[in-house]
């Protein structure tokens, strides 16, 4: 039975293998998450609990902008693995994720996926997002 719900401190090392998976090894430390977990009152972080491990985590980062008269959310990460996809596990963390934040008073949601990424596009438009802009991005070396 799979569970989707909110992380909690204790997921930090299924997390931690989750994100190694989806965003290279070493992207970050079982000890940041927990941290991360515990005082980022702006990110929201939803998992699929599949009973013995984690299958897929979803995370959330409400946004404030001068720009705006209201705050908004941005879809930072979507993962799942292999072997529980096509089974609705990724739309039901993602919808579950989209859940907290309207709780929260979100109103509006951005996310970005890879060009080619063509299942993450179809999850994305058959919930209702579209199209609208290119998005780039510039890693700074320190």
């Amino acid at each position: 039975m799979m569970t989707i719900r909110r992380a909690i401190c204790s997921d930090a090392t299924e997390l931690k293998r989750l994100n190694d998976l989806f965003n290279g090894d070493d992207s970050n430390t079982a000890e940041a998450i927990v941290k991360s977990l515990g005082s980022n009152k702006n990110e929201i972080v939803c998992v699929a609990d599949a009973g013995d491990r984690l299958a897929g985590y979803c995370c959330g980062q409400i946004q404030s902008s001068m720009c705006y008269s209201y705050d908004y959310a941005v879809i930072t990460e979507l993962f799942v693995m292999n072997a529980y996809r096509l089974q609705g596990v990724g739309r039901r963390l993602f919808e579950f994720t989209e859940h907290e934040l309207i709780k929260r008073g979100i109103t509006h949601f951005h996310l970005s996926t890879g060009f080619d990424n063509s299942a993450a596009q179809s999850l994305y438009r058959s919930c209702g997002y579209t199209d609208t802009s290119v998005m780039f991005e510039k890693d700074v070396k320190k």
